[in-house]
């Protein structure tokens, strides 16, 4: 994933690369691990080294590890194999080390720079990558390392004025990386340094593009497409020679156009001790022919077949000469020539590899997905769970809360009712005195409603004998002069009694309040328990009174 593949190391950076997957083949992956970008970064951006970010300072440029990552993959680099790679725009020559630690000994490494600083930092940050001997020969300098890393040629030049008619030019590149921005007309022309069913990436104007090339562009066909002021048809021939497909959109700084220097990339001649650095093929022709020269004429005749059939192998040059003619011939000299239908034939076949691993690809990414929800199913059953029981335990906790809270709120009441005591003895008592008062009044007003309900009740009896007795009609007048003469004395009783109750209650009330006064500082003890005895006597009396209804029953002899 672009821009999150900062690290604080190469190991990180490239862990991250290959978790959100910039990068995927196994050989480019070591690639990157085996080149530390920290030797190649401008100088003072060490600490940025690993950040996920292009870094610039004057003309020394590097970009994102990501973009890095997206072209090697795109390039399809084959390990340990002689295809040849060009970078134009090298810069730093971070991607050319890392291109020469994949492709391996037998590879071809050129690189195209025009600014003398900038290869410079290049011979610097090589250095302190890797131990390597420098030899300088007309403004190319040749990295030679101890190791199987490919030697690493840095030219000075500028990679847009390449000439395809010299040097190994002519013969193309397998694989060009572009370091820099270009448009469309100078993507053409660069384009043509592309060998058959070589791939080009770069950035084209605001997107990473990648260009295979399809087949042999003739030279008819080249002038053709290359008439002076016919920029379209030049356009229309890599249409048509070429397939392009756009990787990402990019921003990258263009490619410098001035001063306009012609550059020849030099071709590689061949001598014995540069032998392993070439194709297979070619060094399986050479040792051929070389151990064929010199040889007999007339060598012994086989049996069998017959002599019509015979076939001398004998070279009839001597060994010199043909290692002054190999020396003219280039590294696919020896490689049978594809026309369009084998050159299609091939690329059909890689596809269908490419189809085979897309699908194995699809079906492992589909068995992880698979995984990946039976796992997200099984932890969210493990959440529901664990959040049921912290709900429980939350729940637990409040109501625990709660209880202290509420015991704290009565133990401080009581602090405060105990701080108070002391001081509050006064104000009790009279709280105390109060409620008898209370009390007593209470008992007055009972007593006087009693008296008023006496007389009702009185008629109310009177008059029942007197339907019991409705037969007895001869002794009813007296019955009632006897029956009023008696109520008028349970009137007078009554009176008499409610006068003395007040008088009683007053007396007792002067002498609680004179006793109250006069001892109150020397009996507190006693008062507090008599005052105590009569609240709780009241208390009761009262709670007896909500709890049960009030009913009296009194007869007139009891008045």
């Amino acid at each position: 994933m672009a821009w999150r593949s900062s690290g604080t190391n190469n190991t990180e950076m490239v862990d991250k690369l290959k978790r959100f997957g910039v990068i995927s083949r196994d050989h480019v992956e070591d690639g990157f691990r085996r080149v530390d970008r920290k030797f190649f970064v401008p100088g003072g951006s060490e600490a940025m080294a690993h950040s996920d970010q292009p870094l610039k300072d004057g003309n020394v440029h590097i970009s994102a590890p990501h973009i890095y990552g997206s072209a090697m993959e795109a390039l399809n680099l084959i390990p340990d194999s002689s295809i040849s790679f060009l970078n134009v725009g090298s810069g730093t020559g971070y991607i050319s080390c890392i291109a020469s630690e994949i492709l391996g000994k037998n590879s071809l490494n050129y690189g195209v720079e025009l600014h003398d600083d900038v290869i410079e930092h290049c011979k610097s940050s090589i250095a302190k990558w890797k131990t390597n001997t420098v030899e300088e020969r007309n403004g190319i300098s040749v990295f030679h390392f101890m190791d199987n890393t490919a030697d690493i040629q840095i030219i000075k030049g500028n990679g847009l004025n390449i000439l395809k008619s010299k040097g190994e030019s002519i013969i193309g590149f397998d694989r060009i990386y572009i370091g820099a921005a270009v448009n469309k007309e100078d993507l053409a022309n660069i384009t043509k340094l592309l060998s058959p069913g070589g791939i080009l990436v770069g950035p084209v104007d605001d997107e990473l593009v990648k260009v295979v090339r399809v087949g042999n562009i003739s030279l008819e066909m080249e002038d053709d497409h290359m008439g002076i002021g016919d920029e379209d048809a030049s356009l229309s021939g890599l249409n048509e020679e070429f397939t392009s497909q756009i990787l990402s959109g990019v921003r990258f700084a263009p490619l410098v156009m001035s001063p306009v220097v012609n550059t020849v990339i030099p071709a590689n001649v061949w001598n014995p001790s540069i032998q392993r650095g070439y194709p297979l093929e070619f060094k399986f022709q050479v040792r051929q022919l070389l151990m064929c020269s010199n040889s007999q004429l007339i060598q012994p005749l086989p049996r069998v077949p017959s002599h019509e059939k015979r076939l001398n192998t004998a070279a009839m040059l001597p060994k010199t000469i043909w290692l002054e003619i190999l020396s003219y011939t280039h590294r696919k000299w020896f490689e049978p020539e594809q026309n369009e239908t084998d050159y299609l034939k091939r690329r059909l076949r890689e596809e269908k590899a490419k189809v085979v691993k897309a699908e194995k690809a699809r079906r492992e990414a589909e068995e992880r997905c698979l995984a990946a929800e039976r796992e997200r199913a099984v932890y969210r059953l493990l959440a529901r769970r664990w959040q049921s029981r912290l709900n429980v335990l939350l729940s637990q906790q409040d109501n625990q809360d709660e209880n202290t809270r509420q015991q704290d709120e009565a133990a401080e009441e009581l602090s405060d009712l105990l701080d108070l005591s002391g001081g509050a003895q006064n104000h009790h008592n009279m709280v105390v005195r109060f409620e008898n008062r209370s009390t007593l009044s209470g008992l007055r007003a009972m007593l006087q409603q009693l008296s008023e309900n006496a007389p009702d009740e009185g008629d109310d009896s009177d008059s029942e004998e007197e339907a019991s007795s409705g037969d007895e009609e001869a002794g009813a007048d007296n019955m009632e002069e006897d029956d009023a003469r008696e109520n008028q004395h349970n009137s007078d009783e009554d009176d008499n009694l409610l006068e003395l109750l007040e008088d009683g209650n007053e007396s007792e009330s002067d002498d609680f309040a004179s006793a109250v006064g006069e001892d109150s500082d020397d009996n507190d003890s006693i008062i507090m328990e008599d005052v105590d005895q009569n609240v709780d006597t009241a208390i009761a009396k009262g709670q007896r009174a909500d709890d049960q209804p009030r009913s009296v029953s009194m007869t007139s002899d009891d008045l």
